[in-house]
């Protein structure tokens, strides 16, 4: 079942319950008259909010730039949020419709853009991963950003920001996490 059906039943059937609840403590009081028998009024269906955003989802992984053949067995495509200086950032997303629960594919968005620390910006690219050509076990959009052997340790600051063809926008700011740890982090060289 798609997202707008189930958010749909969710409210019909919380109407319901407030409903059968009633307002009364069940306590009544000494002189009150016997309720009237009538039937139950069908309540009003809910509104539907009309999505305003994308949602999005993606992580970040390491390529396997600048990798031995032994390390990228187990360090290329695996998620991380610490990257050595040197190493390269690869970010996966999706941008999800809001109604239909479906990934956009490059036909149905406008724009994929990621602004890094110093404000420049990087377009995302829409294509096939894993598998091999056509058989691809998934579609995502991908860009990467190839951090200096000298950039500066700390955190990494970068905002995403996907609208789609129907004017939908989507943003991803990665300061919006505030517990340090979970950051994304440029390391030195040789530390985990």
């Amino acid at each position: 079942m798609s997202l707008f059906p189930r958010i749909l039943a969710t409210s019909v059937a919380l109407l319901f319950v407030a409903a059968s609840c009633g307002s009364s403590t069940g306590e009544g009081s000494a002189g009150a008259a016997p309720a009237k028998t009538q039937a139950a009024a069908a309540p009003a269906a809910p509104v539907a909010a009309t999505p305003t955003a994308l949602i999005l989802q993606g992580d970040t992984v390491r390529s396997p730039e600048g990798l031995t053949d032994e390390q990228k067995t187990y360090l290329s495509c695996v998620e991380f949020s610490r990257f050595p200086q040197g190493a390269r950032i690869v970010w996966r997303f999706k941008a999800i419709d809001p109604v239909s629960g479906k990934a956009l594919d490059d036909q149905a968005m406008k724009s994929f853009v990621i602004t890094l620390p110093d404000g420049k910006t990087a377009d995302f690219k829409y294509g096939g991963h894993g598998g091999t050509k056509p058989n691809y076990l998934d579609y995502f959009w991908t860009t990467g950003f190839s951090v200096p052997a000298d950039y500066p340790t700390g955190a990494f600051t970068y905002k995403i920001t996907a609208t789609s063809n129907a004017g939908l926008v989507g943003t991803w700011a990665s300061d919006q996490f505030k517990v340090a740890a979970a950051q994304l982090t440029i390391v030195p060289v040789g530390k985990p």
